[in-house]
């Protein structure tokens, strides 16, 4: 069985390094995204099963994000 696949949204490093660690050490594959447009790009070019998103990203902020990933799945 694949591991679940989670995007991490975050430009803070701490956080993300953070919150990697956690989620690998409970089986999840981690993608990693330091802005909105990344994330787009992440999650359309990846299998992501769950994301994590900081609402308060320089440039797309994270509630665009959202709207965007949601009006594509």
């Amino acid at each position: 069985m694949m591991a679940h696949k989670v995007l991490i949204a975050d430009d803070e490093r701490n956080i993300v390094v953070s919150i990697e660690f956690l989620m690998e050490r409970e089986g999840f594959a981690v993608s990693i995204a330091n802005d909105g447009e990344e994330a787009l790009r992440r999650f359309r070019a990846e299998r992501i099963d769950a994301v994590l998103l900081d609402l308060a990203m320089p440039g797309m902020d994270g509630a665009a994000v959202a709207r965007e990933m949601r009006a594509e799945s």
